[in-house]
């Protein structure tokens, strides 16, 4: 789905009452891909949010969900926003990737995501699992056990036919025209195939059917088989 450089992100549930989403304009090298923020019911009812976008158009739809408990930034890459983020929501938790802690100590993280929810979290709801394969990407990605949905960032990506032709040209380079999967650079970067190997065969052991991605239309069902195809390669 493009995300055109006028749109007014909104809130939208994936999952009544238990997910939602809100898409955002984003530019890479001058190329309109947007980006895609989640929002995560857990089981005590409060909330995580993860890979916060710009908070102006929907601030008053957070906060009628309720409480900010935790903001997580998944990798290195998904963080311009949460500066703002965490002045709007001072109490939120912040806990980010292992390279974001150098990149952004003004951040102040609470805490580095790895394999397992940090104690005392999110781990009644969510799993997690962090790709360890020599690459220049760290990203941690989760399952929402209650709706089986994966959330994802970079490790998954596509780009449809709706997209500016840049875009399009750009998605056919990658590899990831009308197909989900790492883009071409990622996938080169991935240097330790057995490390990768572990770190998907234990996202595909996790029960889920619907997948979220930060660029790329969201993931209804059959989302393990479509995760599965695109990480054949080292499989």
């Amino acid at each position: 789905m493009y995300t055109p450089d006028d749109l007014v992100p909104a809130l939208t549930a994936f999952v009544d009452d238990q997910l939602w989403t809100a898409r955002a304009p984003l530019r890479f090298y001058g190329v309109p891909m947007g980006c895609r923020m989640t929002v995560c019911r857990l089981a005590d009812g409060r909330l995580l949010v993860h890979s916060p976008i710009k908070l102006d158009a929907i601030k008053p739809q957070l906060d009628a969900l309720g409480e900010i408990a935790f903001a997580v930034a998944p990798n290195f890459i998904h963080h311009l926003y949460m500066g703002p983020f965490l002045e709007a929501y001072p109490n939120a938790r912040l806990f980010v990737s292992p390279k974001l802690v150098a990149k952004r100590p003004d951040l102040r993280a609470e805490g580095v995501l790895g394999d397992a929810p940090p104690p005392g979290t999110w781990g009644e709801t969510l799993d997690q699992a962090i790709v360890r394969s020599g690459t220049v990407m760290d990203e941690v990605v989760f399952l929402h056990r209650p709706s089986r949905t994966l959330i994802l960032c970079d490790l998954c990506e596509c780009v449809h036919a709706d997209a500016p032709l840049g875009w399009r040209i750009m998605g056919r380079l990658a590899g990831i025209y009308e197909h989900y999967g790492p883009p071409l650079d990622m996938r080169l970067s991935f240097r330790d195939r057995a490390a990768l190997r572990q770190f998907v065969t234990r996202v595909l052991s996790w029960d889920f059917d619907r997948v979220v991605l930060s660029h790329g239309n969201l993931v209804h069902a059959a989302g393990k088989d479509i995760f599965r195809k695109a990480y054949a390669f080292c499989l």
